[in-house]
């Protein structure tokens, strides 16, 4: 096992620079993610509300009326619940995708709407366990864990 003393000082400082160059873009990221996106999303309408303005949101059908449904999307433990006017076909669970304009009270008019129906979410999440077991075996299958040295060898 490689000591800490062991570890050429050049290369100490470049981690150190690399390190430093990554958490900067992070924060760069993270302050200005807002005013680069096309259409507000549901934290931009949570902290601003943006009434009037083209608004990008996506959540779960939860109730169905005549003129359309109620789309609930959790942001940050805040629970809301918009009403979409549209006469699309959607079910109860469905999760849906809303491009429109904002109007009071978390009333949307939809200028485009994607559907996912609640089936096919399952499946794609049936899908992706899957995968995800096929990969554990063929990496278990070439590769064992050494727990004296904590590291990964590769098996012959």
């Amino acid at each position: 096992m490689i000591k800490l003393s062991q570890i050429p000082y050049k290369r100490v400082i470049s981690i150190i620079i690399l390190f430093l160059i990554l958490t900067g873009l992070c924060i760069y990221y993270h302050d200005n993610i807002w005013e680069k996106q096309l259409y507000p999303s549901t934290g931009v309408v949570v902290k601003y509300y943006p009434q009037g303005e083209m608004v990008a949101v996506s959540g779960t059908v939860t109730e169905i009326f005549n003129n359309g449904y109620y789309m609930e999307d959790n942001y940050e433990n805040h629970v809301i619940k918009f009403k979409v006017y549209t006469t699309q076909k959607v079910k109860e669970g469905d999760k849906t995708q809303v491009l429109g304009v904002l109007g009071p009270d978390y009333q949307l008019t939809p200028s485009k709407i994607i559907v996912t129906e609640e089936w096919s979410y399952q499946f794609l999440l049936l899908r992706s366990f899957i995968a995800l077991l096929f990969l554990v075996f063929i990496f278990n299958r070439y590769w064992r864990f050494d727990f004296a040295n904590y590291e990964f060898i590769r098996r012959k």
